[in-house]
C-alpha cells in the first residue's frame, strides 16, 4: 500500500523497514540493515521519519490503515447479509495474513515499553476504524431493517465475532493454514447471528 506522504526514497525505506521489522523484530533490526535493504541513507531516514522509532510508527500506521480500509467498501446496493459478509470476509483475510500476524506479535511485544505504540493501534483500529460499519448500521436502521441502540458496540461486536477464533488459531497454530472456505463460513455464521440479534 503506497503512501504518497513520503518521497519515492522514503517509500523504499518504509517497505524495507516493514520487511525487516516483521522478520527480525524492532530491537534486532538496525538502521544499517534498513539502509542496505532500501539503498537509502541515514539522512533520508532522519529527514522523513526522525529515527528508528519514527520509522516503526510509520510502518504500523500504514499497516493499520491498510487493514481498516477493508471495512470502507460496503456495497449498499446488496442485501445486508451479503454486504456484511463480504466486508467481514475481507477483514478476516487481511487480519490473519502473515503480515498482520507478525505486526500483532511485534506490537504486543513492544507495547509494555512503548505504550504510545499500542495507543496508536487502538485509536486508528478498534476506536475509529469501525466507523464505516457504524454508518452502514445507521443506514439500515433508517431503512427499518435493524433496530440497534448502541451502533458502536454492535459494529465492534460483529467484527470481533467474525475474527476472534480464526485470529487466535493463526497466532497459536500457524502451521495449519486457514482456508478461504473457513473464512467464508466464519463470516457467514457471524453475520447471520448478528442480524438475527438486531432484526
Amino acid at each position: 500500500m503506497e503512501n504518497t506522504n513520503y518521497s519515492t526514497r522514503g517509500q523504499l525505506i518504509l517497505a524495507a523497514a516493514q520487511k525487516l521489522f516483521l522478520r527480525y523484530g524492532f530491537d534486532e533490526t538496525s538502521l544499517e540493515m534498513i539502509i542496505t535493504e532500501s539503498g537509502g541513507s541515514r539522512r533520508s531516514i532522519y529527514s522523513e521519519f526522525g529515527n528508528k522509532g519514527g520509522l516503526l510508527i510509520a510502518v504500523v500506521k500504514l499497516q493499520v490503515a491498510a487493514q481498516t480500509s477493508t471495512l470502507k467498501n460496503i456495497d449498499y446496493s446488496l442485501e445486508p447479509e451479503l454486504a456484511l459478509t463480504a466486508i467481514c470476509e475481507a477483514f478476516i483475510t487481511g487480519f490473519i495474513s502473515s503480515e498482520m500476524i507478525a505486526l500483532f506479535r511485534l506490537v504486543s511485544h513492544l507495547t509494555p515499553n512503548m505504550p504510545d505504540l499500542g495507543m496508536l493501534v487502538y485509536e486508528n483500529g478498534p476506536l475509529t476504524g469501525h466507523q464505516p460499519i457504524i454508518e452502514y448500521l445507521e443506514y439500515l436502521e433508517r431503512q427499518n431493517t435493524l433496530s440497534i441502540n448502541d451502533k458502536k458496540f454492535a459494529a465492534h461486536s460483529l467484527i470481533n465475532m467474525a475474527k476472534t477464533s480464526l485470529h487466535t488459531q493463526a497466532i497459536l497454530v500457524p502451521s495449519i493454514e486457514i482456508t478461504k472456505e473457513e473464512i467464508s463460513a466464519q463470516a457467514r455464521k457471524s453475520v447471520r447471528l448478528f442480524l438475527n440479534a438486531y432484526r
